[in-house]
């Protein structure tokens, strides 16, 4: 017995056509997103010979199994209709072309040599000839026709002798089905003509469509599968019947004439630019195909639903695709409950509700913005022979000086290696103490376990996530020999508090500003302001040159000895020591002190030459992406923003969110779990190290010894705040964050 894989198979056309496939003996896999519920598959649902599968089109690789021991694929799902495409053309290209075009990659693969696909007679947009064969020029002039032509096109190109890709292009659908739609035209005008007594002609009227009964279309599924393959491989077959020719004008005055009782009104509007009819000879010709249903058999048969009760209000939004979509748009994607139905095969989503993601396709939570200017001068690098440390490094260490403001800056290998290096150039050693924020990345407490002292974490003003001065000089002590203030996110900490704190007991300050390029504190540029400030060039931050740091200090001296530090501990890097432009008199380098391997590659300096000239671009993109948010945020009550004092101009390196967890049902984690499922990234910046198992265990931190930080770190995400990304991509940020919260409100 035939297995049958039928996509869409919960809806209009999928529901008639799985019905008849049980009744000719076959065995049906239904994949379908239910958008419409389970009751149109009422009847067959417990039948042995169906599965169901609930899943979205557009995520196969959900579903590895689903083309197990299938011999036909029947391709159904969609959009349907132009207003349903035009709700988001994106999705639409993303529904109609591109999983089409994986769903038949896959089948192939999987070695099914028949596959169905329903494709529309719209393809023809505005017909100039009387009567359209398959082989007429296609002019369509909707999203919804486009995508109908070039997933057409797609799968024909994937015919071979062991493919065979079958297009019907089905005339407009009417007549009666268990997942019953009003927004088609006859079964539209039949219903105003039964509930309201009217009977309205849009826009003239003149426009022709050619039609066919849905039990006529999913019949000629069941030929195209059971028809020669030879007969059918890679060929398109127009579905309907000739007579079922009409101008729109024209069946209006037939369902007049059925229904007497209606008035007929003319609407006034734009001309439709859809205009075609529509041959039919070469289905019956080559597969014996024959239409049963006439236009006025389908009234007859709409009439007949009203008599019998099955329709109360032909209305409601259950009936109209684009209404429906509508509101799917406002529901989350995810809500964490059960399947509707435990019949679901093994490999089914386990709790999806029928939410439409915020955005066609993942939003990564950050991407880097990577021009030709850096590839050309990567490969110039790559050319040169020299891709370790050596002049590239030089001239970024002094371009990234000059636009700091600082008097010197030493590259290294990442902002981790910046704030270890500062801290040994600092004199911090056993026994030492180092004042820090908890709610940071591991790297700037770890980098003081390393040098053998202890981090004292001081709690975090909870509306600016950052290190809070009024607390750090009650944590000075004697063993206190450095501050590391974390400017989170890209908002400076109060500088002049925590320099006053250090002037008073004496420590160095040292600066985190991983997230801090292009910040300034009362004017001032952010690396400009304390002995020690340690930058970041991850691919998340500002800029980058893929791994990398600075640090910028004002004193020379302190710059070589870093240098230094950073290479080994040798008096001589390799520049210095294998290139033409060593000073005459060859000494031989020593080391001066058991240093790291921390120095920066020319090729990573490659990148930051022309990052570092496009920073303030970046920013300015940053800056206006974030208004966006700021203003879309600002009535939320189930989100605060971090506050941003005046004197203080933020980086805004991430944008960062709180939620009022007590007012939703969901925590915070399952906040972001929702995003993704919206195909929205987030981060959380930071958990606080004192909940860390390492800081736990070793220090006998608590959750409630820094109570700001561990308030913070239950209800912080990370947005994504990016140049690469668009307004369009803000606005699904929003969208996706406020339909779960709209969903997840108390």
């Amino acid at each position: 017995m035939a297995t049958i894989l039928v996509t869409g198979g919960a809806g209009y056309v999928g529901c008639v056509l799985c019905r008849m496939l049980l009744e000719a003996g076959y065995q049906v896999r239904i994949f379908d997103r239910l958008y419409f519920g389970e009751d149109p598959l009422e009847g067959i649902i417990s039948n042995p010979d169906l599965e169901l599968v609930r899943g979205d089109i557009r995520r196969l690789d959900d579903f590895p199994h689903l083309l197990d021991d299938v011999d036909a694929v029947v391709h159904l799902a969609g959009l349907a209709n132009d207003p349903s495409c035009d709700l988001d053309p994106e999705v639409s290209l993303d529904v109609n072309i591109t999983a089409t075009r994986r769903l038949a990659e896959r089948a192939k693969e999987a070695g099914i040599e028949r596959f169905i696909f329903s494709s529309s007679c719209s393809v023809y947009g505005r017909g100039e000839v009387d009567l359209l064969a398959e082989d007429s020029e296609k002019k369509p002039v909707s999203v919804y026709a486009m995508t109908k032509l070039t997933a057409e096109r797609e799968l024909c190109d994937l015919a071979d002798d062991k493919f065979a890709p079958v297009i019907l292009r089905y005339a407009t659908l009417f007549g009666p089905s268990p997942r019953m739609r009003f927004d088609l035209a006859v079964n539209q005008l039949a219903a105003g003509a039964i509930k309201k007594r009217k009977i309205l002609v849009f826009q003239g009227g003149r426009q022709w469509r050619p039609f066919v009964h849905v039990q006529d279309a999913a019949r000629a599924c069941i030929m195209s599968i059971e028809a020669p393959v030879g007969k059918v491989r890679g060929d398109v077959f127009n579905v309907g019947r000739d007579d079922n020719n009409w101008q729109i004008v024209e069946l209006a005055r037939l369902v007049k004439e059925r229904f007497p009782e209606a008035d007929l009104e003319e609407v006034p509007g734009d001309e439709d630019r859809r205009s075609y009819r529509v041959s039919f000879g070469k289905i019956r010709e080559m597969l014996g195909f024959e239409a049963k249903y006439t236009v006025e058999d389908g009234l007859e048969h709409v009439r007949e639903m009203f008599d019998d009760g099955v329709i109360a209000d032909p209305e409601a939004d259950i009936y109209f695709n684009v209404r429906l979509l509508s509101k799917l748009r406002d529901m989350p994607a995810v809500t964490g409950g059960e399947p509707t139905s435990a019949r679901f095969i093994p490999f089914a989503y386990p709790s999806i509700a029928g939410g439409e993601p915020a955005s066609a396709h993942y939003l990564p939570f950050v991407s880097p913005s990577i021009g030709e200017e850096e590839e050309q001068e990567v490969l110039d690098t790559l050319r040169s022979g020299w891709l370790t440390t050596g002049p590239k490094v030089g001239r970024f260490e002094r371009q990234f000086a000059e636009y700091v403001g600082a008097a010197n800056a030493v590259a290294v290998s990442s902002c981790t290696a910046a704030l270890h290096l500062s801290l040994v150039a600092a004199g911090v050693s056993p026994g030492d103490e180092v004042i820090t924020s908890p709610l940071t990345w591991a790297a700037t407490a770890n980098v003081v376990i390393h040098q053998g002292a202890t981090p004292v974490f001081v709690d975090v003003d909870r509306s600016t996530l950052n290190i809070d001065p009024a607390l750090i000089e009650r944590a000075i002590g004697p063993k206190t020999k450095a501050i590391i203030p974390v400017h989170i996110a890209g908002l400076p900490c109060e500088m002049d508090a925590i320099q006053a704190v250090a002037d008073k007991h004496g420590p160095c300050v040292i600066e985190d500003a991983a997230h801090a390029l292009g910040a300034q504190y009362r004017g001032k540029n952010i690396g400009t302001i304390s002995e020690f400030t340690c930058f970041s060039f991850y691919p998340i931050k500002n800029i980058t040159t893929i791994e990398g740091g600075m640090i910028t200090v004002a004193e020379e001296g302190i710059a070589d000895r870093l240098r230094v530090l950073s290479n080994f501990g040798m008096s001589k890097d390799a520049w210095k020591r294998y290139s033409k432009e060593q000073p005459s008199g060859y000494h031989p380098p020593e080391v001066v002190y058991p240093g790291y391997k921390y120095n920066m590659t020319d090729v990573q300096a490659s990148l930051g030459l022309h990052q570092l000239e496009k920073l303030a671009g970046f920013i300015a993109a940053r800056e206006r992406y974030a208004q966006v948010y700021d203003r879309a945020f600002a009535d939320v009550d189930e989100i605060e923003l971090p506050a941003l004092p005046a004197h203080l101009k933020h980086a805004l390196h991430l944008y960062i969110i709180i939620l009022d967890i007590d007012r939703l049902k969901i925590t915070r984690n399952e906040f972001i779990d929702a995003l993704r499922a919206e195909n929205i990234g987030a981060g959380i910046h930071f958990v606080s190290l004192h909940l860390h198992q390492y800081y736990r265990e070793r220090y006998g931190f608590r959750p409630d010894d820094f109570p700001n930080a561990n308030y913070l770190s239950d209800r912080i995400i990370s947005l994504p705040l990016y140049p690469k990304m668009t307004e369009k991509n803000a606005h699904d940020v929003i969208v996706a964050v406020k339909k779960i919260i709209n969903h997840a409100r108390k």
